[in-house]
């Protein structure tokens, strides 16, 4: 390309170009000076000239100008934000020397570089874009300051080196290894961040309302939704592929722009993929990714150090949830600490892929408020005397997971000794044993005695109040002889404030089909659930997920309830399948033990209570066959005393087969599973125990006396509210016991039990594992157990009813009950030919039930041995009791 011509001779060129006439060019040129015309450069043959002058614009390209013979491309648009962060491309004077030009190109991306950093700074260095960013942009002005104090330096040596050559200013940058891989790098990262931004910010656009009309023909509509929906897939393939379990207690959202964790994410793409194997890139790279993540590190540990949440543009890897308080949904309930923190799918750095370790930081955050908020400490900072705890420095370093487990370690320790010291959960866990596995079973025994007419009727026609009532009184008096005879004992050391109050309900579903409607939750193709829409799947899986969620009583039965037909012979037609307990749990045992968790335990509670109450029901026949006037009148025939002999033995057998079910629910499944749990919440005590030993002697070794007396002083005005029992309160006295401690090697225990989530996963087997061995988990037990529960029931109902058919068998008793019940048994015969056929009668039925017992005990055995030998090999001790109790 050609430029304007002048007038200017060689010799004004050259007195132009001497250092008294140039000025420095970062200041604005003098008057005039624009006004100066270049001189064409086909006229100029000295090559030494053309190179000052290439010299003297490259100076003014350095920081984003344009000069005489190096200008904007047309293509520049200055008003343009993307073309401004892009940077201007130049272009050269045409007639330049082929030598000159070759350099001059290859020197002007300074320029580009430059002004496209320059531009980047001004556009994203807002509060909008996040602290990572703005630290990013910050490391950007320090490095322009440097890069214009070279460009300064540059300009200086021009002007008094009469030997400054254009080979010697290239060769000067490069010196300047660092500067010239800086900008670039800078540069590259910029661009990306921008694009990103970019693609962000279109994305929002093309979703918003006001953009729909213009972005309707590009298919862009609804684009938000499907996005969130293919995070939500990924999330719950990644949870499934690392934990083996889904966890919906995340943020599906993206940043509607580049922040936070994509700005180090894309620096790490850079370290890990490009710049590999380039040392120098690789130093550059990872002491920026240190100095802008400083921000991110510090909210990391005000996470994990005392769960506060510092974030006041959305760009970290925890999210708070602004959640609308309620009275099914407060502080106070589980379903709020699983959703007012969250983690964030988007912008997790590569240090934070691992969903196990995601879960870990979350859940230190978490235990750290509930703990705060049961006890009134705001900094849980104060409470470690040992200081064991080091805050994270680098999100580079290579303790930062060991760090995290060690801010999760003690975030644990402190929820635990809330748990155990304060709310003394081994206690909770005594009342629940006591109160669904019918431990003491005293209470429910008295209930079931008082209540048995009623329970054996209809749910549909009975009075649910009167229930409740006659259950609270039973309560209540036992709740009455227990603080009894706590005052007799005086026990002044007893403290326990752990209440469980309890509501008797009568649920319209059954026992039985409540069981199977658990086992009906039917698996779902995900890969077809995936190539549906985003609420067909939502549905989906509400419908699988609601399935655990017990019917209540009262919205079980409305205006569409009907009884049917009532037939007393079946157990799930009784108001005591349908018996169940309510209970509510304290905040914050609620988090240990969930509203999943007390819905096993209302399964287990049900089949323990039918089993007890079928159980009495052949108690009682068995009762009236050997204590009533009728059953023992010693003058029947010998036919008929053998009738009567064998009748008793196969309700005899029928109850012994109660009797090894409640031995085997009782002794070979409940209590051997709670010896297993109650040893795992020892182990904890001692192991909190041990801890707090460990840290006091840490403590008496590196702090003086007088900052121990400060820290229990502390300590005790936290907890005068009792949340903590003297075994805390006392420090002084726990110190003065170190050594003793120490000498009995107890400090040798790692604490590896004190973690809550291990807590609930061995609390959660101890419930699966008695669901499991009692029969729960197969439809083809529950069906069988039903169909032998159902004939004992039938065959006791039969046996009550035979009063009348055995007096009828016997003249003497006949004439007896006839004058005493004239009009019931008017117009009967007690003939021998009468007596026989119902004598007949009355041995075929018997028969029938021996029969029909026999195949059904064999069919139920048949099935739990199957299932035993292939799925659950503790059911095979019920068929070892079982076998010796019908050998035949």
């Amino acid at each position: 390309m050609s430029f304007t011509s002048g007038a200017e001779t060689e010799a004004d060129i050259v007195q132009m170009l001497k250092p008294n006439v140039l000025r420095p060019c970062v200041n604005r040129p003098p008057k005039g000076y624009n006004n100066i015309r270049p001189h064409a450069l086909i006229n100029l043959n000295d090559l030494k000239i053309q190179q000052g002058l290439i010299i003297k614009d490259l100076l003014f390209v350095f920081l984003g100008f344009e000069g005489f013979y190096v200008r904007y491309s047309e293509k520049f648009d200055p008003n343009s934000i993307d073309a401004k962060i892009r940077g201007p491309d130049f272009k050269t004077a045409k007639h330049l020397d082929i030598s000159l030009k070759s350099i001059t190109k290859r020197l002007v991306s300074f320029g580009k570089f430059y002004s496209g950093l320059k531009a980047f700074n001004e556009y994203y260095n807002s509060q909008l874009s996040g602290k990572v960013l703005q630290k990013f942009c910050f490391e950007i002005n320090r490095f322009l300051q440097e890069y214009e104090q070279l460009v300064l330096t540059i300009e200086q040596e021009f002007q008094l080196n009469p030997n400054f050559n254009l080979n010697y200013l290239e060769n000067n940058i490069l010196r300047n290894s660092n500067i010239s891989i800086q900008i670039d790098l800078l540069y590259e990262i910029a661009l990306m961040i921008h694009d990103e931004s970019v693609s962000r910010h279109f994305q929002a656009v093309s979703n918003s309302s006001a953009g729909e009309e213009v972005l309707e023909e590009a298919g862009t509509i609804g684009r938000k939704d499907e996005t969130y929906f293919q995070n939500f897939i990924k999330t719950i393939q990644n949870d499934l592929r690392q934990t083996g379990s889904i966890d919906l207690a995340t943020d599906q959202s993206n940043f509607e722009l580049c922040k936070g964790g994509l700005v180090l994410q894309i620096i790490q793409k850079l370290n890990s993929e490009k710049y590999l194997g380039d040392a120098v890139k690789n130093r550059l790279l990872n002491e920026l990714f240190d100095s802008i993540s400083t921000d991110y590190v510090e909210m990391l540990n005000g996470w994990l150090s005392n769960g506060e949440i510092d974030d006041p543009f959305d760009e970290f890897l925890i999210k708070e949830n602004k959640i609308k308080e309620s009275s099914l949904m407060n502080k106070f309930t589980e379903k709020y600490w699983e959703e007012v923190y969250v983690t964030r799918t988007d912008g997790v750095i590569d240090q934070f892929q691992s969903r196990e370790l995601q879960l870990k930081i979350l859940a230190t955050g978490r235990y750290l408020n509930i703990f705060k908020m049961c006890t009134g400490i705001n900094d849980t900072n104060a409470m470690d005397n040992d200081k064991r705890h080091i805050e994270i420095t680098s999100l580079s370093s290579r303790d930062l997971e060991l760090k995290i487990l060690e801010f999760y370690s003690r975030a644990n320790r402190l929820l635990m000794k809330l748990f155990f010291e304060g709310y003394q959960f081994p206690t909770l866990m005594d009342k629940l044993q006591r109160t669904f596995m019918l431990n003491d079973s005293f209470n429910i025994d008295n209930f079931i005695s008082s209540s048995f007419n009623d329970l054996k009727r209809s749910k549909y026609a009975i009075s649910e109040s009167k229930l409740q009532n006659r259950f609270s009184e039973i309560e209540r008096k036992s709740g009455q002889d227990d603080e009894r005879e706590v005052d007799e004992t005086n026990d002044e050391d007893n403290n326990d404030e752990v209440h469980l109050e309890s509501t008797l309900t009568i649920d319209y579903t059954n026992f039985y089909d409540l069981a199977k409607e658990i086992l009906d939750v039917q698996s779902f193709d995900a890969l077809k659930a995936m190539a549906s829409s985003s609420s067909q799947f939502k549905t989906l899986l509400n419908k699988s997920l609601e399935k655990n969620i017990p019917p209540s009583s009262a919205n079980a039965g409305g205006a569409g309830a009907t009884s049917g037909a009532y037939d007393p012979d079946h157990s799930d037609e009784y108001s005591i399948s349908g018996l169940n307990l309510l209970v509510s749990i304290q905040f914050p045992l609620n988090i240990l033990i969930g509203q999943n968790f007390i819905f096993q335990y209302q399964l287990i509670f049900k089949l323990l209570v039918l089993t007890k109450f079928i159980s009495k029901l052949s108690d009682n026949t068995w009762k009236e066959i050997n204590y009533s006037t009728v059953w023992k009148y010693r003058h029947y025939d010998p036919r008929i005393k053998k009738w009567i002999l064998r009748s008793r033995i196969l309700l005899n057998r029928m109850g012994d087969f109660m009797r090894e079910m409640q031995f085997y629910f009782n002794l070979d499944i409940i209590e051997s599973n709670y010896k297993e749990i109650t040893g795992t919440m020892s182990e904890i005590e001692q192991e909190l125990k041990v801890s707090q030993k460990t840290s006091s002697t840490s403590t008496k070794r590196n702090h003086s006396a007088r900052d121990s007396n400060v820290y229990s002083d502390r300590f005790n005005t936290f907890n005068n509210n009792s949340i903590f029992d003297r075994n805390i309160i006392q420090h002084q006295q726990i110190q003065r016991n170190v050594s003793s401690a120490s000498n009995s090697g107890a400090t040798s225990t790692s604490g590896a039990m004190i973690d809550v989530n291990i807590l609930r996963t061995k609390f959660s087997s101890f419930l699966n594992n008695i669901l499991r061995h009692s029969l729960l988990t197969n439809k083809d037990l529950i069906d069988s157990l039903k169909r032998v529960y159902d004939l004992i029931i039938s065959y006791s109902h039969y046996l009550s009813r035979l009063k009348k058919s055995l007096v009828l068998l016997n003249a003497e008793l006949y004439n007896t009950f006839r004058q005493d019940y004239p009009d019931k048994f008017e117009g009967k015969s007690v003939d021998a030919d009468s007596i026989y056929d119902r004598y007949v009668k009355l041995n075929d039925r018997l028969i029938w039930y021996y029969e029909v017992f026999g195949d059904t005990l064999t069919d139920f055995m048949s099935i739990l041995r199957k299932f035993g030998e292939t799925e659950d090999q503790s059911l095979l001790i019920l068929i070892q009791r079982l076998e010796n109790c019908y050998p035949e």
